[in-house]
This record gives structure tokens, sequence and C-alpha cells, in this order.
């Protein structure tokens, strides 16, 4: 059985990759946050299971 793998993908505002952070260390989703402040953009979570699913979790500027 595989492992289910989270990552942190930083998009621009323009919606073009950044970065990307594993969710493995600790503080990653906060520096996600903090990398997509600096670009205007937003962070997806991935679950790189079987679905491959990605989820917007965080949009700069956007209050929740």
């Amino acid at each position: 059985m595989k492992t289910k793998t989270i990552f942190y993908k930083v998009y621009t505002r323009k919606g073009e990759y950044h970065h990307v952070y594993s969710a493995e260390l600790q503080g990653s989703r906060e520096w996600a946050i903090d990398c997509a402040r600096v670009v205007d953009g937003y962070v997806t979570q991935v679950a790189n299971d079987l679905e491959k699913t990605e989820k917007k979790i965080y949009t700069h500027g956007v209050k929740a």
C-alpha cells in the first residue's frame, strides 16, 4: 500500500507554478503561505495518492 504524501504548492497570482514544500517538514505549510504572500499568489495542498487530489488552502488578500 502506498503511503499518502502531502505537498504544498505555491502559485503566482497568474497561476504560474512558483515553489513546492513537503508537509514532512515541520512548518512547511506556514512557509508556503508566507511565500504566497510575497508573490501575491495562492497555495494548494496536494495529496499524492491514487486520486492526486489538489485543493486551494490559501489565497493572498482573501479573508477567510
